[in-house]
């Protein structure tokens, strides 16, 4: 426990000392993202790819409503969009993309975890955390909405709920209590991806119905 409060102290520390650090999901520069891209969309996909490497966000939104505009059914469109408008500080906007995107294709991760980002900035952090659960639900190896998750639990519920949380997993799997101890504090407090890789496995592992109590466990809703 002595350890446990000193490094929830350590991150009240990294919260308050500058900036939020959030895992944003990009666009392009994850190669593994333009596979979902029909051949016709290469080029919307090589230039969106190219605009976000030079941080070109005016030109990275006027190219994704360009796209929209030529394929209305695209979620890359809309997805492109919304990191754009969130670069560009107008995060209403970028909200409205994202959930335009998920009307196109529910299931796309990147869309909820980066949907939950602006939402949590935009003072709206119960809405953030479901959109990162929803995340985690569909891909329970995503480390990034894993990761946005823990960090906004920590600031929405504060160290009492971590506290209260990691009691109420110890009681039910200890397991469970130390996956969620990896997630919500120490990868938030290390920003290395390879400190939550173990606990990611370990979820992999879980069934459906453990992973479940997990997070109703978490969200207060055992």
């Amino acid at each position: 426990m002595c350890r446990l409060s000193f490094a929830l102290l350590a991150l009240a520390g990294v919260f308050g000392a500058g900036p939020l650090w959030a895992a944003a999901q990009t666009f392009g520069l994850d190669d593994g993202r333009v596979v979902h891209a029909a051949r016709a969309h290469a080029e919307w996909v090589h230039e969106a790819r190219t605009l976000e490497r030079r941080r070109d966000w005016a030109g990275l939104l006027v190219w994704g409503r360009d796209w929209a505009a030529a394929d209305a059914g695209s979620a890359l469109a809309c997805f492109v969009q919304g990191r754009a408008l969130t670069e560009l500080g107008r995060l209403p906007e970028a909200i409205a993309a994202y959930r335009e995107a998920l009307k196109i294709d529910p299931a796309d991760v990147w869309a909820l975890n980066n949907l939950g980002n602006v939402l949590r900035d935009s003072g709206h952090p119960r809405e953030a955390m479901q959109a990162y659960r929803a995340a985690v639900e569909i891909d329970s190896g995503y480390m990034a909405a894993w990761h946005n998750l823990g960090l906004t639990f920590y600031l929405t519920r504060g160290e009492t709920g971590v506290m209260r949380a990691l009691r109420q997993l110890e009681a039910v799997d200890p397991k469970l209590a130390a996956v969620w101890r990896v997630l919500a504090i120490d990868y938030s407090l290390t920003r290395d991806v390879r400190v939550a890789q173990e606990a990611v496995r370990v979820l992999r592992g879980l069934d459906h119905v453990e992973r479940t109590r997990l997070l109703r466990i978490v969200f207060d809703e055992a």
